[in-house]
């Protein structure tokens, strides 16, 4: 109901300005001869409502219209040619009913009928003109949005791109290490398969759930596990979920230890989710914290990683040597 209000005052809108503008040239052709007379009230009344309805239904049609065809021109025609047609059959219908409005006001019936009709298709003329340059404005901003959005999925898809052979060519590295353990081999076979299934899955959506996304990182992490033995343990603290972006945690997780597990005898990682001013955030951080902002170009995982979560309207930051990324809930 409340979304008729604004049509329905623009509707009795358009008909009140008809009928001022009627009385207002009603009046002045009165005005104009010797002997002052009264156009017929009914005339002035019903002429200016039905030219209004015209006008109403002629701008209906062109906003229409304009959605069907670039051809504005003949839109714009057909706009003219409907309110004329209008005013025609307004002025045969007077006629027909009442004659002697037409044959005893010297002609000031026939001239208030012609003036009024010209000055409907002039006010027509300009606000269909108006709409037509409004529907071609508004078609422009849709197409500027939409290869807005399909630029950033491009973007989004050539990054994540970048990622998957800097991930693949670790992944391999670790599988040759295992070789002469069968078993962990074997397992971390299997949980390489399940991180690439998600990844071919999952890798065309803006986002997927936290709960998947953290089941994937706990796969590669007990793979590096694995692979480190003692030097190397984590922590996963969920204390809330959302909506992430797919494969933005594992890089994080993978630079804490690509950079650090060679100067420490033991490197711990704590991942922790959590919601901090309406956001939902990620924190990654290891047990050498020695993290700092002029490292980030120095890797392409965080480097990819960070331009991903920016496209798509979250924040990257360097917190008390470590990284924490977050986006709105």
């Amino acid at each position: 109901m409340k979304r008729n209000i604004p049509h329905l005052i623009s509707i009795v809108g358009v008909l009140g300005f008809s009928l001022v503008i009627g009385g207002i040239l009603s009046l002045i052709i009165g005005l104009r001869y010797d002997q002052f007379i009264w156009i017929s009230p009914t005339i002035t009344i019903l002429d200016s409502l039905f030219l209004g309805v015209g006008v109403l239904i002629s701008l209906y049609f062109t906003r229409y219209l304009s959605t069907l065809t670039d051809r504005l021109f003949l839109v714009l025609l057909l706009s003219f040619g409907l309110i004329l047609g209008v005013g025609i059959i307004t002025f045969i219908g007077f006629f027909v009913f009442d004659p002697t409005a037409f044959l005893y006001s010297d002609n000031r019936t026939v001239t208030y009928l012609l003036i009024n009709l010209l000055f409907f298709i002039a006010i027509n003329v300009i606000s269909s003109g108006f709409v037509l340059f409004q529907q071609t404005v508004l078609e422009k901003e849709k197409a500027l949005q939409a290869e807005t959005v399909l630029k950033t999925q491009m973007e989004l898809r050539l990054l994540a791109s970048k990622i998957n052979p800097h991930f693949l060519f670790n992944s391999l590295n670790l599988m040759v290490s295992l070789l002469k353990t069968p078993d962990k081999a074997e397992t971390a076979l299997i949980n390489l398969a399940e991180i690439l299934r998600y990844h071919l899955d999952f890798s065309d959506l803006q986002r997927v759930s936290l709960a998947s996304e953290l089941d994937v990182v706990e796969k590669y992490l007990s793979i590096q596990q694995m692979r480190f033995g003692d030097r190397l343990s984590y922590r996963i603290d969920i204390q809330a979920e959302g909506q992430v972006p797919p494969m933005i945690i594992q890089p994080l997780v993978e630079n804490c230890i690509k950079h650090n597990i060679d100067m420490t005898e033991h490197l711990a990682i704590d991942l922790r989710t959590f919601h901090a001013d309406g956001r939902l955030t990620i924190a990654v951080r290891d047990s050498q914290a020695c993290l700092t902002a002029d490292m980030l170009d120095g890797g392409v995982g965080l480097t990819v990683t960070r331009r991903r979560v920016e496209t798509l309207g979250g924040t990257f930051s360097i917190k008390d040597g470590g990284i924490e990324i977050s986006f709105a809930t």
